[in-house]
């Protein structure tokens, strides 16, 4: 501290023996310096007595020893000046100022010595032009200054807009992140789906094939006990048939059963099997008036594949909240229609979710093990008849199945247009 107050007065000392008209020409260079700063990012910090002179042309001599003492006190700003300063812009005596290398006094003596011998043969022209090709150096620099500036901006603003295109590259990949990862988890839902159809399907299959075995090692007994019974019937009635005969008597027996069944089965399905509804004549299938006529049908019941229209219409929420829009969307069908409305979701470990409101609808959920794609099935199949049945769904496989039963199939996206 006492060596900064003590270098400070040695300066001040020092620079009485200057007269402030002969460091004109560094404090006007220090003033340009510092208004050309000010276009800088970050700016050029300065003394803050030198703010009221930045726009003049000329500095009042005036004020020549108000700046010089601001100049003198601020030693960073002064290292900077004297850094820039090129005899094109500072005279010597000026130069020596800023610079202050060692013996600059002895030399600023000299050099003012010189300039009083020089004032006194010059006349005012010569030293008027002077300082004009100084004004006109500063300016130049200002010039450059300002080109540099210019440029400094473009790279800017170029730099600007490449982090804005990175930007918006990066919110589209996320975007499309996004996309990708709910088409994954559908795909997974959907090969779950697939396999536990599958793994049903196996189910009966093995099922279906264990009593037909059953099935044929009854019947194949059967037909020995009755053969059996003819001989022995034939014997008693004292008719003798050949082994071989009896055979054939079985074989005649067997294609007359075969064709009683067919005979059966062909009344059973022209007088019990459903039959879909036939829309009016111009009503075109998938069309708005065909999704009322099937919702407004009298008896008809509709089957709601629940999961299918709640991913499809709300594919952004969770699970939860994804079931609780499509109980209240099959509310306002029902309200609206006046249809009776059974929906089924998956997994009997949310039973009695929904059971905070009361529904119009019925809602199931299908067992452990089992697929709401079969409890449909199931449905339609435990259904009458003669009642119309609609399911909704846009399941390739279940929409064939229930077809092949008679029933009309509406797809999500039309029941959710009626909904709405």
């Amino acid at each position: 501290m006492q060596e900064a107050r003590r270098s400070e007065e040695e300066a001040e000392s020092s620079s009485v023996q200057i007269d402030h008209r002969y460091l004109r020409s560094a404090i006007e260079f220090a003033v340009a310096i510092a208004d050309a700063g000010q276009r800088l990012r970050p700016p050029l910090a300065y003394p803050a007595a030198l703010k009221p002179f930045l726009k003049q042309r000329r500095v009042p001599a005036a004020a020549l020893g108000k700046l010089r003492r601001a100049i003198e006190a601020d030693d960073d700003f002064r290292v900077r000046l004297a850094a820039g300063a090129l005899p094109e812009l500072v005279d010597p005596i000026g130069i020596e100022w800023l610079r202050r290398e060692n013996g600059w006094e002895d030399r600023v003596a000299e050099l003012i010595s010189s300039a009083q011998e020089a004032e006194e043969h010059a006349d005012a022209e010569t030293a008027l032009r002077r300082a004009e090709r100084r004004r006109e150096a500063a300016e130049q620099v200002g010039v450059r200054t300002r080109a540099e500036l210019t440029q400094l901006q473009a790279r800017i603003d170029e730099l600007t807009r490449s982090i804005d295109a990175e930007r918006q590259r990066a919110e589209g990949a996320s975007a499309e992140t996004a996309s990708m990862r709910r088409e994954l988890a559908d795909a997974r839902v959907a090969v779950r789906h697939a396999n536990d159809r599958a793994d049903a399907a196996r189910q009966r299959l093995e099922r279906v094939e264990a009593e037909r075995d059953s099935e044929s090692h009854r019947a194949v007994a059967a037909e020995a006990q009755r053969d059996q019974l003819l001989a022995d019937r034939a014997e008693r009635d004292g008719l003798r048939i050949p082994p071989g005969r009896i055979g054939e008597l079985g074989e005649l027996a067997r294609t007359a059963r075969t064709l009683a069944d067919r005979l059966g089965g062909l009344v059973d399905l022209r007088s019990g099997r459903r039959q879909p509804l036939a829309l009016p004549g111009g009503v075109r299938s998938g069309s708005p008036r065909a999704t009322e006529f099937l919702l407004r049908a009298p008896a008809v019941l509709v089957l709601v594949d629940g999961y299918n229209v709640a991913k499809l219409a709300w594919p952004d929420e969770e699970l939860v909240v994804q079931r609780e829009h499509c109980l209240d969307a099959v509310d306002a069908v029902a309200r609206r229609y006046g249809s009776e409305i059974t929906v089924v979701f998956d997994g009997a470990d949310v039973v009695g979710s929904h059971a905070r409101k009361r529904r119009l609808a019925r809602v199931a959920y299908s067992p452990t093990g089992v697929i709401a794609d079969d409890v449909i099935r199931a449905e339609v199949t435990a259904t009458a008849a003669d009642r119309p049945v609609v399911v909704v769904t846009n399941d390739q496989a279940v929409r064939r199945d229930v077809a092949a039963a008679g029933a009309n199939v509406l797809s999500s996206e039309n029941f959710v247009a009626a909904a709405r």
